[in-house]
């Protein structure tokens, strides 16, 4: 009898230490800072320093061709071949979900833990259950469509449907699509709109603003068409202006200020300003990008004082993929370069 005792002993004295075993802690290296999505991976850089590939040496896995990342409370939303949930201030995985062709944006929409996936690869909006990590549903945004970018605002999200280089793969219309009615969690298409040739981005602060790109083909510039900014009412689904922006091609990446009355894109040749209803259009910089992202940061105007300005943050997509430029909107000048290891895809910050 007391041999047996001294089995069980053994056995939960055993059985504790291997629960032990697979406790594994994480440091929290990460949360406050800006997150950069490359083709190798993600880098974080915290003002000072860059830290490249961190959900590798966090998760010991590979990621590459990241597309986007977002927050929402705690925690960090990664898009590549699948999205991903890490804790924000660890990076250690929570899980994942796959099933998506080619997903390119995100957005989250509430009631409940939903997110909106845009798959460019299979022209449809996948709708994401975050919590249990699985597509409940999805919304085809049209045949052969080739959504880009999704917006949303109050009770309905909205759709750009892109196309592609190839002037007989453009697209010209917006997809709404309503995500709840009061308390109602919803996924209903509500219709689409004709605004311009290949939309791509937008803005909704007033009215939604969206940045057409016209047709672009590097390959065959000779079917080139200048660029649009289009003005609809996206609760009728109405459009009410549009305007073309002279000597502009390839716009994308529409930004705007907190005011609705500036606005931001990169084009064919550089990074642009202008104000909300297409005109006075001004060339900020002449490097050629496809990511654009700003914030208001402070600066030392003089050896003793601060003002604030807006940083203007792009890539160098022609000549240094993996560089990312500080432009000083104030003082019209690269003031830093951040160095990531992977072409750029998106920046982002919590």
């Amino acid at each position: 009898m007391r041999l047996y005792y001294f089995f069980i002993i053994i056995l939960v004295v055993l059985s504790s230490c291997k629960k032990e075993e697979k406790e594994v802690s994480f440091a929290n290296d990460y949360g406050a800072g800006m997150y950069i999505s490359t083709s190798n991976g993600v880098s974080f850089f915290d003002g000072d320093s860059v830290k490249n590939h961190i959900y590798r040496s966090v998760n010991g896995k590979i990621l590459s061709d990241v597309k986007k990342v977002k927050f929402k409370e705690n925690k960090a939303y990664i898009l590549a071949d699948r999205l991903y949930v890490v804790n924000v201030e660890t990076f250690a995985e929570k899980g994942y979900i796959g099933d998506f062709i080619n997903a390119v944006d995100f957005e989250f929409v509430s009631p409940e833990d939903r997110a909106f996936v845009v798959d460019k690869g299979d022209s449809k909006v996948k709708v994401v259950d975050i919590e249990r990590m699985e597509i409940t549903s999805d919304i085809e945004t049209g045949d052969a469509t080739n959504p880009v970018f999704i917006i949303t605002k109050w009770y309905r999200s909205i759709v750009m449907n892109g196309g592609a280089p190839a002037d007989s793969l453009k697209d010209s219309t917006i997809v709404a699509i309503d995500y709840k009615d009061e308390l109602v969690p919803l996924a209903d298409m509500m219709g689409s709109l004709y605004v311009g040739e290949n939309p791509n981005s937008g803005v909704n602060i007033n009215n939604l603003k969206v940045l057409c790109k016209g047709i672009y083909d590097q390959n065959d510039l000779s079917t080139q068409t200048e660029s649009t900014l289009a003005t609809v009412n996206p609760w009728d689904m109405v459009l009410t202006s549009t305007k073309t922006l002279n000597g502009i091609y390839n716009a994308n990446n529409l930004l705007s200020n907190d005011n609705d009355n500036r606005y931001y894109f990169t084009a064919h040749d550089g990074v642009y300003r202008m104000n909300n209803t297409g005109g006075g259009v001004v060339q900020l910089l002449d490097i050629v990008s496809d990511v654009l992202f700003f914030q208001n940061e402070s600066y030392n105007n003089t050896d003793t004082t601060t003002a604030l300005s807006r940083m203007i943050y792009i890539n160098d997509s022609e000549n240094n993929p993996g560089y990312i430029y500080k432009y000083n909107e104030e003082l019209s000048l690269v003031t830093d370069t951040i160095m990531v290891d992977g072409s750029v895809r998106d920046i982002s910050y919590y």
